[in-house]
């Protein structure tokens, strides 16, 4: 990681981190951007409801800290966008599918490329993904424990290749959402010419977001319903419960059909809590107000060295009853 000096930075991550990790880290982050700049942690559990400043920091780094399993909510990313500078950027990593699963219960169901289209409706630019390399078994088995899951082994063994950890960079527009542009309407301009000399310089292209794809007509038979129900004596009858409407204009009774919607290979059966296991902030107060409970005594007080004794000065110091 390398800083310039005066940058503001922000940390998120999971409240499980190694503290010895980030204090590490959030030093030498300090030491790079000097008096004039600053750096600050948020857990990744609480960032979309913490008191952010908007436009306070020009880098932020989210999910950077292994092992994690932490995923970024359209709330989380959307956070980042309105704390970000203009200009701003965003590093993140996330634990994410390499190829798709046949039947497996398990929290991790996105790919690289549902993360990058994530940041792009999130508002980001430049999207981009840096790095793309599959977990070892023994991260793999890392992610397992923090998942609160007993078949460790069991797990790795049938998943064991088929996570990845995405690196993605993205960056915050040039300009704050809301912020006004006066154009120059002259009596004898071109009206056109002015917004496409604005579209140049601050505008995304529409034009340049469809490919050849996009601009071929669609024919009658590509938006043609597809007719996937039962054959009965060589007639269509109606599934179960049916909702497309032929129940009622066939005169049907909806009759049942099974359907084999996925590949129940026994080596991809997994069963995991997608729940994400939560875990307390105790014993980590040291870190800061972000590690802190509600009814932490330290809430408030500034981050101190694991081990140090704190002292309450001033008014705390003196005893409430005189003798």
């Amino acid at each position: 990681m390398t800083f310039n000096t005066g940058e503001n930075v922000l940390f998120v991550a999971p409240s499980t981190v190694d503290q010895s990790s980030f204090v590490s880290t959030q030093k030498a982050a300090q030491d790079q951007v000097g008096t004039s700049g600053k750096t600050a942690f948020e857990a990744i559990e609480r960032v979309a409801e913490a008191p952010l400043t908007n436009a306070s920091f020009n880098v932020i780094y989210s999910n950077t800290f292994t092992p994690s399993v932490s995923i970024h909510s359209p709330a989380i990313l959307s956070r980042y966008l309105t704390t970000l500078a203009a200009g701003g950027r965003l590093v993140m990593q996330e634990v994410v599918l390499l190829t798709d699963l046949a039947n497996t219960v398990c929290p991790i169901t996105r790919k690289a490329s549902d993360l990058e289209s994530m940041l792009k409706l999130a508002g980001f630019v430049d999207v981009t993904v840096t790095k793309l390399e599959p977990v070892s078994d023994e991260t793999l088995a890392s992610y397992f424990r923090l998942w609160g899951t007993t078949k460790i082994e069991q797990g790795v063994s049938r998943l064991s290749g088929k996570f990845g950890l995405a690196h993605i960079e993205a960056k915050k527009p040039a300009y704050e959402v809301g912020q006004k542009v006066a154009l120059n309407f002259k009596k004898n301009n071109n009206k056109k010419a002015v917004w496409a000399s604005v579209a140049a310089d601050d505008l995304e292209d529409e034009d340049a977001l469809l490919d050849e794809s996009d601009l071929v007509k669609p024919s009658i038979e590509s938006l043609t319903k597809p007719f996937d129900c039962e054959m009965t004596d060589g007639k269509r009858k109606a599934c179960k419960n049916c909702t497309c409407g032929l129940a009622q204009e066939m005169g049907q009774e909806p009759g049942v059909v099974t359907l084999d919607l996925m590949d129940t290979t026994e080596d991809e059966i997994v069963e995991v809590d997608p729940t994400p296991k939560k875990t307390g902030g105790c014993g980590s107060c040291a870190l800061g107000d972000a590690f802190r409970c509600s009814t932490c005594p330290y809430l408030g007080m500034p981050a101190f060295n694991a081990g140090e004794k704190v002292t309450l000065g001033g008014m705390f110091a003196q005893d409430d009853i005189e003798l």
